[in-house]
């Protein structure tokens, strides 16, 4: 397991012994480095130090010398003008970023302005103007200006989309508030279901055919929980799909934005599609969407959509990446595990993380790793029924629990979900979203719901009132 921000322990032989802060200490160093202080203080007095050690000032050495002081006097003056902090934890001292604290709790909001041109570059109106996978967002006025406020820090994609016009992505990284400006000239699209013709002895034109791929396409967008009968694509006639009978490759493609309504919680989302391939198990999708709350899209009263948004959330991967940062897993019910593999896990037989043995505070983000998979099971909601169902998501991490006839005998329990980096850490920004989207990968319950179970990054529980 790799270092850790809380909970490494400094290698070397320790005393077993606990040490009263307030008995009197003499040290004496000179021209050493802070962790060989450490070590000596860890050995004079039987506290454990727990730090990351990159935290350490490199390069750095200390002089000094004290009689009779107490530890925290000692580490006090030991280090300042350092950046860093101590805390006490039973037989622990914690060595952490001083202002990790005043990082986290500034969250400055800020705004976004610009100007939008079309291919001539005169002003262009109308154009849509908002932040991937948010209800945050505007529209350009008549002299092509646009403006966001009351943005809060973080990761974004900021999309640009206007009919008849290939979407403008920008990655956007603010944590210390204040506005942004961010021009866009809109380009011209391509036909895209043009270039889908030069494959034509590929492409199936027959009405049946195309009603079973849409139907496909359906169920892997919005899976099979409860909340995916409750899901709608209003405009279907912009999917157009082919399929490569040799390599068994679905693929799917949009000549406008897809229109969808989740009346489970009333939400209409316009979902972007960059992409979308399925070979066998393998499916591979993405795409930019907007949230917009829609209380006029269902007949829910009001208390049971929130009730459903809620459950939707709790216990999801964003509910996760909260607990995670604010080092609330146990308290919000997830419990943290290393497994070797993403089959047959039984966590039982496993030992317990924490929070501190798989993230590192950076000063302005996070970063996530862990050796082989991260197993975490949410203990407050059991499974659905349509999970163990769903063959392709349940049997990947439940295959011991298949017949011979290719049935799942399992009753529902607790929800687990894995984790899998693909390319070392994981970037993690202020407001909990991994930078990198092709960072890792997710398994098990986490993997099985989709749009149909998925709320607005900006989604609070605490604030959900339908603005």
């Amino acid at each position: 397991m790799r270092h850790s921000f809380l909970f490494l322990l400094l290698l070397g032989v320790f005393a077993s012994f606990s040490q009263d802060k307030k008995a009197a200490i003499t040290l004496s160093f000179e021209n050493e480095e802070l962790s060989v202080i450490l070590d000596s203080l860890s050995a004079k007095t039987g506290y454990f130090f727990s730090y990351n050690s990159d935290l350490l000032p490199s390069g750095n050495r200390f002089t000094l010398s004290k009689k009779d002081v107490f530890i925290d006097q000692f580490l006090s003056e030991l280090l300042v003008g350092t950046g860093l902090k101590y805390s006490f934890f039973k037989e622990q001292i914690i060595i952490n970023y001083e202002s990790t604290p005043t990082v986290v709790r500034r969250r400055k909001l800020f705004n976004i302005t610009g100007n939008v041109l079309d291919e001539n570059g005169a002003p262009l109106s109308g154009v849509n103007v908002f932040l991937d996978g948010t209800t945050i967002g505007s529209s350009s006025d008549e002299e092509g200006n646009y403006f966001i406020d009351k943005i809060p820090p973080g990761n974004y994609n900021l999309v640009f989309s206007y009919i008849g016009y290939d979407n403008g992505v920008y990655n956007l990284t603010e944590n210390n508030g204040g506005a942004r400006i961010q021009d866009h000239n809109m380009i011209l699209a391509v036909d895209q279901l043009a270039e889908v013709e030069i494959v034509a002895n590929r492409v199936s034109s027959d009405v049946k055919d195309w009603t079973i791929y849409f139907s496909l396409f359906r169920n892997d967008l919005f899976g099979t929980s409860e909340n995916s009968k409750q899901c709608t694509i209003t405009n279907p006639e912009v999917i157009d799909f082919t399929f490569d009978r040799i390599t068994n490759k679905l693929t799917a493609y949009a000549s406008a934005p897809l229109n969808i309504v989740n009346k489970a919680m009333a939400y209409e989302i316009t979902y972007y599609l960059e992409s979308f391939e399925r070979q066998g198990n393998d499916l591979r999708y993405r795409g930019q969407m907007k949230f917009q709350n829609s209380l006029e899209q269902t007949d829910r009263p009001k208390h049971m959509v929130k009730s459903e948004r809620k459950r939707s959330y709790l216990g999801s991967w964003n509910h996760f990446k909260k607990s995670l940062l604010s080092n609330g897993l146990r308290k919000d019910g997830f419990r943290l595990y290393e497994t070797r593999s993403i089959d047959k896990v039984n966590y039982k037989k496993l030992e317990e993380l924490s929070e501190g043995d798989i993230i590192v505070f950076k000063g302005d983000h996070w970063e996530l790793e862990f050796d082989n998979y991260l197993l975490v099971v949410y203990t407050k909601e059991k499974e659905s029924i349509n999970f163990l169902l769903d063959s392709q998501s349940a049997s990947v991490i439940y295959g011991d629990y298949i017949d011979e006839n290719q049935v799942l005998n399992r009753t529902p329990s607790k929800q687990i979900s894995l984790i899998g980096l693909l390319h070392g850490p994981a970037k993690i920004d202020l407001n909990g979203q991994v930078v990198d989207r092709f960072a890792l990968s997710t398994y098990g319950y986490w993997s099985w719901e989709r749009l149909a179970n998925l709320v607005p990054i900006n989604y609070d529980p605490k604030f959900d009132n339908f603005r």
